[in-house]
């Protein structure tokens, strides 16, 4: 590698991106020739236009900021972006479809920092997914960019343990911080030749999709320990949720029962001192932690009891989401509050 710094053009949006972009913009070794962002969007419920946390970042450390809606059929984005004549495009989490012109583009190469063990979770949402399946481990990816969806050649990887108190918002940080590390690293590294691309192994690949609401709502017929993991993959976005009598309800935290005979979503007991108990699939069940009413702050149980506990005495129960998952539902009994 030359005295000269690599120039880079940085291509993110979510907060999960700003530490690596961060740490690239420290690092003397490089230098950020530009910023891009997806385009501001409504939020909040003013809906007014929003940037993303990797534009706010870039705004306040005066890097330029670019935010084209698409790079296809868009000559003039492509041109705008190849003017800038970046030795790597670093891509971290930036959500839009990258065509061959625009990977053409870097003298080196364009590279992509993933939050997983690749070629295991590709797509949009793998810590969530690590943590849905109960995986105890996870890592980062930096690899080169191809035109399919993260099946590029993987030039570094990382792993880390995935303790049974961690939810959505610890693995992400851990692995935000850990990734902008790794990522500076592969890039001068890369740049030196010091590195041989590994192919990925594509038969073993795996696939995560977007994240919804539905994701998020809970089935009480599956078993304590799958609700669990759904609850730490949801903190604290979007939440996963039930009704009690209409009201959505979302859950935080939970922690494994003791087995129980009782339909799934019966709720045995509400205690300040322990949680609300609720039995779930194969006899298991939960205790409910933290929770949130709509529009209300969350709570630790002992709040949310000191107000008003859950209305139903059985939850209901998603009989086509049941269908869908291919989920056995049968009652093993009634039990009493």
């Amino acid at each position: 590698m030359s005295n000269a710094p690599l120039r880079l053009v940085f291509m993110g949006c979510p907060q999960f991106a700003v530490p690596s972009l961060e740490r690239l913009k420290q690092d003397p070794d490089f230098e950020i020739a530009a910023v891009y962002c997806m385009p501001d969007r409504p939020k909040g419920r003013g809906k007014k236009p929003s940037p993303t946390p990797v534009k706010m970042f870039a705004n306040d450390h005066a890097l330029p900021v670019f935010s084209p809606a698409t790079f296809r059929q868009a000559p003039e984005e492509i041109e705008m972006l190849r003017s800038f004549a970046p030795d790597f495009l670093v891509v971290v989490a930036y959500g839009l479809i990258l065509p061959q012109s625009v990977l053409d583009i870097p003298k080196i190469a364009p590279v992509n920092l993933h939050a997983s063990i690749l070629p295991e979770y590709r797509g949009p949402s793998p810590i969530h997914y690590a943590l849905l399946d109960g995986r105890e481990l996870t890592g980062n990816t930096v690899m080169l960019m191809s035109k399919g969806m993260d099946e590029g050649d993987i030039l570094a990887l990382e792993t880390t343990p995935i303790a049974a108190q961690d939810d959505f918002t610890s693995v992400h940080d851990r692995l935000s911080t850990m990734g902008a590390a790794l990522l500076a690293r592969t890039l001068k590294e890369h740049a030196a030749g010091r590195l041989m691309p590994r192919p990925q192994q594509h038969a073993a690949a795996t696939y995560t999709a977007k994240i919804t609401p539905q994701t998020a709502k809970i089935n009480w017929c599956d078993p304590a320990v799958k609700i669990i993991n759904q609850i730490r993959a949801m903190s604290p976005t979007p939440g996963a949720w039930f009704e009690d009598a209409g009201e959505r309800i979302k859950v935080f935290k939970a922690a494994p029962a003791a087995t129980v005979d009782a339909q799934p979503g019966t709720v045995i007991e509400q205690k300040p001192e322990s949680g609300i108990l609720v039995a779930c699939g194969e006899g298991t069940s939960l205790y409910l932690l933290e929770l949130q009413r709509a529009g209300k702050s969350r709570l630790s149980c002992r709040e949310f009891l000191c107000g008003c506990g859950l209305k139903s005495s059985q939850l209901d129960i998603d009989n086509q989401q049941n269908a869908d998952m291919n989920v056995a539902c049968v009652p093993t009994g009634n039990a009493t509050n």
